[in-house]
This record gives structure tokens, C-alpha cells and sequence, in this order.
């Protein structure tokens, strides 16, 4: 689908795999056990790292996501969260994790935000009190989100969220995302209507297609068949690691896991649901399919720390 939507980034995305595979090996002679005795450092480093695009003042859109090296573009949000889940997983202090998850705010990046702040899901699970205390703030949120909405929310944000609700109230405009990749979706019938053959993609109709839209995309090309064998791929990924996590006696292995799993989830789960039209446009690519070296090598390598033992 990259070749087909995007065919200058095969080779990018060619070279990220390598690295990808690289990491993964490196990631399955990582202990996490031994990574306590260092997680106070990789705390300080990951944040310094997320501080990065805000000091550097690389701005890409209106947003500080990215930093710049040897003209190769990394975003510092999907390097951390293999680094951040290793501290959950051997810290008493969970909700020093709200840090990292403020300067990614801050950047201001909403989609990643949410994706890093899921990372403490486990924490909550495995915590009786912390899980009581989440439900008692949950409900304060939700009691605040009108607030939180109108005062702490960017205007593109609310703008996103107004445009989920009624995208055909702007047609042209902040609507037009959605509505191309349902169109896009829908066109695709059951077979699809080829390899390099979608309208809305290849015409251009559909903004992001090798990104935010890489779903849409396949759709349209590969039709019903082509996005069940996504999903599917997706649940036997997901439900192994799942598996494997609740099988294991090792605490941080445990949470390490579950965080992977959840994380793997979260990001499918808002991906195709922002595509279809479900969820509000947020930015979080879908795992290994989307265009995106970042994410990609962040994931491989937090797969290879959990099959480290």
C-alpha cells in the first residue's frame, strides 16, 4: 500500500523496517529487571528528549512534534514510550507519568498525548487504590470536560471535535478529511478496486492517505478482503500479546507487555474508528501499516523487550 499511495517513501519506510529489525533483536537482550536500577535516569532522559522540539523550536504545521537530524525527521513522542513503559513497570511513582505526558500537550499533540498516557492502563489494573482513584477522576473529567473543552483545548482541536460531531457542516473545510476517507471506504465494496487504482487516493482526493488515512486507502484498493486481513492480523497480534503478558510471573514483564498490548490496541482502535468516522480526527497512525519511522521502530523494538525472556 506504501508502493501504491506514497511510492517516494518504499525507501524510507524500507529503511525504517531495517532499523525496526535491528532494534527488535537489540530489544530481545534488554532485561527489564536490570533496567531498574536505571529508571530514574531514563525518566530524565526521555523527558529532556520530549522537551527537545519545544527548545529547538521545530515547527511543522503550528506544532512542535519533530526534531531534525542529518535532514532525517524523528518525533521524540513514539521514541519514548518503549523507554517510559520500562519505568511504569519497575517504579512505585506511576503518576510521574503525568510529566511526560504535559510536555507532550504542551507541543501541543493531542493524539500522542492520549497514546503515551495509555501507557499507565496497566499501573491502574494492577493497583487496586490507583484503579479507584482513576474511576473518582474519570468522573470528575468527564463532569469538567465542557470546561476543559471551551478553556485548555487549542482552536484546531475544538475544531476537530465539532467537525466528528457534524462533518457535513463544513463540507470543504475541517470536514472534508472524514468525509473523503468514508467515501473512500465505502467505494472499495468487497474486492476493492485495485492496486493503484483508488480514485480518492490516487487522485488525491484523500488528505494523509499514507499516514492518518492509510486505512482508507486500503480500503478503496483492496476492498472488504483486503482490511479484514488488517484486522485480523491486527487481533492475532494483540490477543498473543495479551496472552503472553497474563501468562508470565514477571511483574514488570507483566505490565511491560500489557502496556504494549494496550498501547497496539489504542492506536488500531482510534485509527480505524477516526477513519470511519466514529472517533474525532486525532493524528495516531495505524500501527505498522501507516507511513511513520518513528512509530514503527518504537514498535518493533518494545516487541522484542517483551519476547526478551
Amino acid at each position: 500500500m506504501v508502493s501504491s499511495v506514497a511510492p517516494n517513501l518504499v525507501g524510507k519506510q524500507l529503511i525504517a523496517w531495517g532499523f525496526g529489525i535491528i532494534l527488535f533483536c537489540i530489544g530481545k537482550q534488554i532485561n527489564l529487571k536490570q533496567l531498574s536500577s536505571y529508571k530514574w535516569p531514563i525518566f530524565i532522559i526521555c523527558n529532556i528528549f520530549l522537551f527537545l522540539p519545544i527548545i529547538l523550536n521545530s515547527i511543522t504545521r503550528g506544532s512542535r512534534r519533530w526534531i531534525y537530524i542529518a535532514g532525517q525527521t524523528i518525533q521524540p513522542s513514539e521514541f519514548v514510550k518503549p523507554w517510559l513503559m520500562s519505568f511504569l513497570a519497575n517504579t512505585n511513582f506511576p503518576l510521574l507519568h503525568f510529566i511526560p505526558v504535559t510536555i507532550i500537550m504542551a507541543q501541543p499533540d493531542l493524539g500522542s498525548a492520549i497514546s503515551v498516557f495509555f501507557l499507565i492502563i496497566p499501573i491502574i489494573l494492577y493497583n487496586k487504590k490507583l484503579l479507584r482513584l482513576s474511576i473518582i477522576f474519570g468522573l470528575i473529567f468527564i463532569l469538567i470536560s465542557p470546561l476543559i473543552y471551551k478553556y485548555a483545548l487549542h482552536d484546531y482541536q475544538q475544531k476537530r471535535i465539532s467537525t466528528f460531531l457534524n462533518p457535513k457542516a463544513d463540507p470543504l473545510g475541517e470536514g472534508y478529511n472524514v468525509i473523503q476517507s468514508q467515501i473512500a471506504i465505502g467505494s472499495g465494496g468487497v474486492f476493492g478496486k485495485g492496486y493503484k487504482k483508488g480514485t480518492q487516493g490516487q487522485l488525491l482526493f484523500l488528505p494523509e492517505k499514507h499516514t492518518d488515512f492509510m486505512f482508507a486507502a486500503t480500503a478503496e484498493e483492496l476492498g472488504l478482503i483486503g482490511i479484514f486481513i488488517v484486522l485480523i492480523a491486527h487481533f492475532l497480534l494483540i490477543s498473543t500479546l495479551f496472552n503472553k503478558a497474563f501468562s508470565t510471573k514477571n511483574r514488570p514483564l507483566f505490565i511491560f507487555t500489557l502496556g504494549i498490548a494496550i498501547q497496539i490496541w489504542m492506536q488500531t482502535f482510534v485509527n480505524i474508528g477516526m477513519n470511519i468516522g466514529l472517533l474525532p480526527v486525532t493524528g495516531i497512525p495505524l500501527p505498522f501499516i501507516s507511513v511513520g519511522g518513528s512509530s514503527l521502530m518504537a514498535l518493533l523494538f518494545s516487541l522484542g523487550i517483551v519476547y526478551s525472556s
